[in-house]
């Protein structure tokens, strides 16, 4: 298919243009800042890796495919538009890999700190144009990219032969790095993770860095971490923001009971009226401090069959709940809540901190990690620290 495009001088001109002004705006926001990494956005167009997507629901959420003749050049000109694609979508029609946006893709590459002679990790093929944007700065012989999903490596292994790019491709579940091309200089996971995986530690040479998206159900956010000497690791989580989907493997599976789903929204407990409405975790500030300060709590919106839209917290461990309704006005608005946590008087209390903090952001924060796993986040200056996993 990506023949189409170069048989098509109309086509092509057009893919040429809008690649060229996408790349402009990254430049003018200051995302694309490196004249390298410009001039592979340049030379490895993204068109080549997404023949076929659904667009994201703020642009209509409807499938597009090169292979709709009628359809070319919205298709393309969806393709050049600042927005994730989404690809692949598993049996209940959820979305599990993308085409990350580009503003995103250039803020991993910029903060990966990878530059000519290092040797590079991706975690998260996915389409293949990360992979091929690293190839095409780094050299093929020095990048390896390993994905669960075989459709998705095959795919992208045909992409990038398509473009002269031989990375190392691999169907491997990515908690578990890829041992057989370590040591690494370099480990950037485009998906999101509730911990470090110690076994990137184990694979990146001392000095390498790890940059990846912790997450949770709340917020999340990047952290890039330096590796030392003794298998320990320190950094901070970084201005920048990006939003990936959570890594597929089994080691970070997470059980959700559905009855407890079910009691969250129509249970029976104790209520009382509530100033802290959902619309507060809003604020990427306030939801990232929450979701430190609640381990094991998970978040939805559950809307119930002719009636209103809950927002839920959840813990599957001690089978606790929380409901608020989402649409209450302010002064008549309940929460109830059942089992051992109270899982709202919680997100008050972080609430709290928050403000009594200053409403400190995610960059404020460091992490680290002990030679014996321990992981920690720490908010200097003060004497609060909190534990991953998320």
């Amino acid at each position: 298919m990506t023949d189409v495009i170069e048989q098509d001088s109309g086509l092509s001109e057009l893919a040429v243009n809008l690649n060229q002004v996408l790349i402009e705006h990254l430049a003018a926001s200051e995302k694309l800042t490196t004249r390298a990494w410009r001039t592979a956005f340049e030379d490895v167009p993204r068109h080549l890796f997404a023949p076929r997507f659904t667009l994201p629901d703020n642009l209509g959420g409807h499938a597009l495919d090169i292979a709709d003749a009628a359809h070319r050049t919205e298709w393309l000109r969806a393709v050049y538009h600042d927005e994730a694609l989404l690809t692949v979508f598993d049996e209940r029609d959820m979305a599990t890999t993308s085409c990350s946006a580009p503003s995103v893709v250039a803020t991993m590459l910029e903060s990966s700190q990878a530059t000519e002679g290092d040797a590079v990790l991706e975690i998260g093929t996915g389409t293949g144009w990360t992979a091929g944007l690293l190839s095409h700065r780094l050299g093929s012989e020095a990048v390896t990219s390993v994905d669960i999903d075989p459709r998705c490596v095959a795919e992208a292994r045909e992409r990038l032969d398509h473009l002269g790019l031989n990375p190392t491709l691999a169907v491997a579940d990515g908690y578990l790095g890829y041992p057989v091309r370590a040591e690494y200089d370099r480990i950037i996971a485009t998906a999101s993770l509730r911990r470090v995986p110690p076994a990137w530690l184990r694979q990146v040479r001392p000095g390498g860095t790890i940059l990846t998206d912790l997450r949770g159900d709340f917020a999340g956010n990047l952290a890039r971490l330096t590796v030392n000497e003794d298998g320990s690791a320190s950094g901070r989580f970084l201005p920048e923001r990006a939003n990936f989907m959570p890594l597929r493997s089994e080691e970070e599976h997470l059980d959700e009971l559905p009855e407890l789903a079910s009691r969250a929204v129509s249970g029976p407990g104790p209520h009382r009226r509530t100033n802290l409405g959902p619309v507060a975790l809003r604020k990427w500030e306030f939801a990232f401090l929450a979701q430190l300060s609640m381990p094991g709590a998970r978040a939805g919106r559950i809307r119930i069959k002719g009636g209103p839209m809950y927002f839920c917290l959840t813990d599957p461990r001690s089978e606790s709940w929380a409901r608020v309704e989402v649409d209450a006005d302010d002064a008549e608005r309940e929460v109830t809540q059942g089992g051992d946590r109270r899982l709202w008087d919680e997100l008050e209390t972080a609430y709290q901190l928050w403000t009594r903090l200053d409403q400190p952001s995610p960059a404020d924060f460091t992490i680290k990690i002990s030679p014996d796993g321990g992981q920690a986040v720490t908010l200097p200056a003060t004497d609060k620290q909190w534990s991953l996993p998320l």
